[in-house]
C-alpha cells in the first residue's frame, strides 16, 4: 500500500542517489548485502536492549533497501537474480529483527513467530502466484509498513507485543487479499 505511493513519491530522489552510488562503482548486489549487515546490526542491538541504535539501524537497512533496484537500473544490471537475492536478504534481515525481541524478552516469542509465520505467508503468497502468471504484491500490509511497525515497537518497547500481534494479523489479512485478488485473476472469474 504504501510501497507504490512511497516508491513513486521518491523515485526521483532514489534514481538519482542510485546513479550516484553506481558512479562509485558500487553494485546493486553490493548494496542488498548492506541491507543483510546493517539488520545484523540493527538485530544486534534490539538483542542488547538499546533500542534508540536499533532504530536506526533498522532505518537504514530499509534506506538501502530502497536503493539496490534504483543501483541496478542506474547500471542496466536488473537481473532475475538480483530480484531473487533482494528478497531473500529483505526477508533473512526481518526475520532476524523478530528473532533478536524473541531473544530480548522471551514473552515475544510467541507474537513473533507469528508475525514472521504471517508474513512470509503473504509473501509466499505474492511469489507463487507470480510464478503462474497472478500479481505479485500488493496488499495492506507490505514490507515498508512492517518496518515502520518495528520501528513503533522498539520506541515503545513495553508495547512491542501488541505491536507484533498487529503485524501478525495484518500480515494474514494482506494474504487473505493477495490470495483472493489471485483468485480472480488466475480463475478468470468475476466476483
Amino acid at each position: 500500500m504504501l510501497s507504490d505511493q512511497s516508491r513513486t513519491m521518491f523515485s526521483g530522489v532514489t534514481n538519482k542517489s542510485g546513479k550516484f552510488i553506481s558512479g562509485l562503482g558500487i553494485s546493486a548486489n553490493f548494496v542488498s548485502f548492506m541491507v543483510l549487515a546493517v539488520g545484523l546490526i540493527a538485530a544486534y542491538y534490539i538483542y542488547v536492549g538499546a533500542f534508540y541504535l536499533a532504530i536506526l539501524f533498522v532505518i537504514i537497512s530499509g534506506i538501502f533497501d530502497g536503493l539496490d533496484g534504483a543501483v541496478a537500473r542506474a547500471n542496466n544490471k536488473v537481473t532475475e537474480f538480483g530480484g531473487v537475492l533482494d528478497s531473500t536478504i529483505d526477508k533473512i534481515t526481518e526475520i532476524l529483527i523478530y528473532l533478536a525481541l524473541g531473544l530480548f524478552n522471551p514473552w515475544l516469542w510467541f507474537p513473533a513467530a507469528l508475525a514472521i509465520s504471517f508474513f512470509m505467508l503473504s509473501s509466499y503468497i505474492s511469489e507463487r502466484a507470480r510464478t503462474a502468471g497472478g500479481r505479485s504484491a500488493g496488499g495492506l500490509l507490505e514490507r515498508k509498513e512492517r518496518l515502520i511497525l518495528i520501528v513503533l515497537g522498539l520506541l515503545f518497547i513495553n508495547y512491542a507485543a501488541i505491536i507484533l500481534y498487529i503485524i501478525a494479523v495484518l500480515s494474514l489479512f494482506t494474504a487473505g487479499q493477495r490470495f483472493f485478488k489471485n483468485y480472480k485473476v488466475l480463475n478468470q472469474v468475476k466476483l
